[in-house]
């Protein structure tokens, strides 16, 4: 399958290919005086920038901000500062796209047909200009009055972002004294938030680089060994998840998934709760409870192999393939602890599959390993994971969540106060009890190579959805992977994290270059449509250009849609096993076989397009990170790459026809 994607994008180069060399041989003469033809490419584009204006473009940003102040005091209501700049973000960039885009793909489409329509193309075509000045002067104007626009839109966009930003400040500003002044006269015992005084004198809108690390929640970590031991607790949600890849198995033999876990305490009964999920396909599953031995030791094998092993047909030497293999364990046995080995070699790893077809797997092995540090994650909830405090007598430990950092460069991290570098934990709160009390959690933090020496914050104040701050020695940063454990202290009290949940702060950036590093994503997408339309309109009526240009735009968004489409082969309504059986069966084959060509097909003309979904500023923006320019410059390196072979188009269609 991945050679017929990688097919199709070579015989969509092909043809682009040949386009643009049709384009060279064509206007070879025209491309040659082309340096001195930009000031009349120009004069052109100048043209359609006046008509633009005459065609009340002026107005386009105040219905733009008209719509966007009615959208945003609307639906603005109750959030949290962070959200109310995600929203507000959201509904202005969102709203310029589609205002720009509608507003300029029409004047594009109308560009060539009106002026053959009013006969001004003969007047034109008179004067000393070659079709590719005219056809680029059309996409210049228009991308003037696109910039312009933008320009305009943004300063608006700054300057009801800074008045947001003002009126968020001084309310953190007014909470942060209101609580220091309670906290200093006792009325309350919970120091003033850090993460309140932060926002007062940082603000929101500046772009707050972080690195995020990779999460992973343990029922118990053991800090006794190097690395530290990693336990799933008991009778919880937490679940141990080990990838394998594809598995070949023997017609003589099925293999067997065979579990090796550390008990807490030794001998104690426990048992696994299995479930194996084909990853190419989740519907596909078999669910298992086995009984663990005393030593921690069991073996698994589904009632339905095929579902999940490869197999050689005896009789036509095909091999029938799966694809790779997810296992979901949990332990649904209280007060008991299992543990779950790191998996980089065989004696350190909780699953392996064993009596696999050894001839068909590297080395010749008779077992195969999932892949290494398998994730652990524990209750999940609206994309949280949520792990709780300890048991009401303090017996039962904390779940942890645990933040692995690599690849650390300590030249990227500022420090703070000359030996700190600064961590912002943002974490959400649920009291199943002791609603009334605070919730206060501890930090561990310690470098991989050190595990015996960590870093212990043992009282942090936590706050719904608000920043906390955390200063740590710069020594942790010694190249080695940090790692940072957190866990809630308070009993009946659950902390909600995330991946981005504990962030390593960088070094901020502006709004204001943010903002127009956005501005010029959107930009070109933009002038992307506008080639598009332009092109669109040298041979046809601006009703069917206007159609044209929407249907590429719907297509170019639906790069990554066809892309997957096309890796499996068509709309898939049968499960492996059902289609294995209906193989050879005429009326599925020729049902296959259509759906194959129609996608592959469509593939073709995905490829053929621009892809749309390149341009996404808006994960940077809202979430005020700042946008790196080596992705600015990928996004303006393929909208000038796509505008190529369309203008070519364009150029030998135009050529072709009279100019009325």
């Amino acid at each position: 399958m991945h050679h017929s994607i990688h097919y199709m994008s070579i015989v969509a180069d092909a043809i682009l290919v040949l386009v643009f060399v049709a384009f060279i041989l064509l206007a070879y003469r025209d491309i040659a005086r082309f340096g001195s033809g930009i000031s009349r490419a120009w004069a052109v584009g100048r043209t359609t920038l006046i008509e633009a204006w005459h065609n009340r473009m002026w107005a386009i940003p105040l219905i733009w901000l008209v719509i966007c102040l009615i959208l945003a005091f609307s639906i603005v209501r109750g959030y949290t500062p962070g959200s109310e700049v995600r929203v507000y973000m959201t509904i202005f960039i969102r709203a310029q796209e589609v205002i720009l885009l509608l507003y300029l793909g029409i004047l594009a489409c109308l560009a060539l047909p009106r002026e053959r329509e009013r006969k001004t193309l003969i007047t034109t075509g008179s004067k000393p200009l070659t079709r590719l000045e005219l056809l680029l002067g059309k996409i210049m104007g228009l991308g003037a009055a696109g910039l312009i626009m933008l320009l305009v839109m943004m300063l608006f966009t700054w300057a009801f972002m800074k008045v947001v930003d003002s009126r968020i400040r001084t309310d953190a500003m007014t909470v942060y004294k209101t609580e220091k002044k309670n906290y200093n006269s006792l009325v309350r015992r919970v120091p003033p938030d850090s993460g309140v005084l932060y926002t007062a004198r940082h603000g929101v809108l500046q772009a707050q680089n972080f690195i995020t690390g990779k999460l992973r929640i343990a029922g118990l970590i053991s800090y006794a060994h190097n690395p530290p031991e990693r336990f799933i607790k008991g009778g919880s949600t937490e679940t141990v998840y080990f990838e394998f890849p594809p598995i070949p198995a023997k017609l003589t033999y099925q293999p067997d998934f065979m579990f090796r876990f550390g008990l807490l305490p030794k001998g104690h009964p426990a048992k696994l709760q299995i479930t194996a999920i084909q990853r190419d396909n989740p519907m596909v599953t078999e669910e298992a409870t086995v009984p663990l031995n005393a030593g921690g030791e069991a073996a698994w094998t589904p009632k339905h192999p095929e579902r999940f092993f490869g197999y050689v047909d005896p009789t036509s030497g095909k091999y029938y393939n799966p694809g790779p293999v997810v296992l979901k364990v949990t332990c649904p046995v209280f007060q008991v602890y299992l543990q779950v080995g790191d998996g980089h070699h065989v004696g350190e790893t909780s699953c392996l599959v064993s009596g696999i077809n050894s001839h068909m797997v590297a080395n010749h092995r008779d077992y195969i390993l999932p892949k290494p540090d398998p994730v652990i994650t524990g209750f999940k909830s609206n994309g949280w994971q949520e792990i709780t405090g300890p048991g009401k007598t303090g017996r039962t430990p904390p779940e942890v969540a645990s933040w692995e950092f690599k690849h650390l460069n300590p030249l990227d991290i500022p420090t703070y106060k000359g030996s700190d570098f600064t961590v912002h934990l943002l974490c959400g709160v649920s009291k199943q009890t002791n609603e009334a009390i605070p919730t206060w959690a501890a930090l561990i933090a310690y470098s991989s190579d050190d595990p015996a020496h960590p870093v212990r914050l043992l009282r942090l104040h936590i706050n719904e959805k608000r920043i906390t701050t955390v200063h740590l020695p710069r020594s942790l940063l010694d190249g080695s992977p940090l790692i940072i454990n957190l866990s809630s202290t308070i009993h009946g009290h659950w902390l909600k994290i995330r991946t981005d949940s504990v962030r390593i702060m960088q070094r901020p950036s502006t709004f204001i270059a943010n903002l127009f590093k956005t501005e010029l994503i959107v930009f070109c997408e933009v002038i992307l449509l506008v080639t598009i339309g332009v092109v669109a309109g040298t041979v046809l009526g601006w009703p069917v250009a206007l159609l044209t240009t929407m249907v590429c735009y719907i297509l170019g968004n639906l790069f990554v849609f066809v892309s997957q489409l096309a890796k499996a082969n068509g709309f898939e309504l049968l499960n492996i096993v059902e289609q294995h059986r209906l193989q050879g069966v005429w009326y599925y084959q020729l049902g296959s076989f259509i759906d194959g060509v129609m996608v592959h097909v469509l593939e073709i003309f995905v490829y053929l397009l621009p892809n749309f979904t390149r341009f996404s500023p808006l994960p940077y923006i809202t979430h005020s990170r700042n946008m790196p320019w080596l992705f600015l410059a990928e996004n303006i390196f393929s909208a000038l790459i796509s505008m190529l072979p369309a203008i070519a188009f364009g150029y030998i269609l135009l050529r072709r026809r009279e100019l009325v």
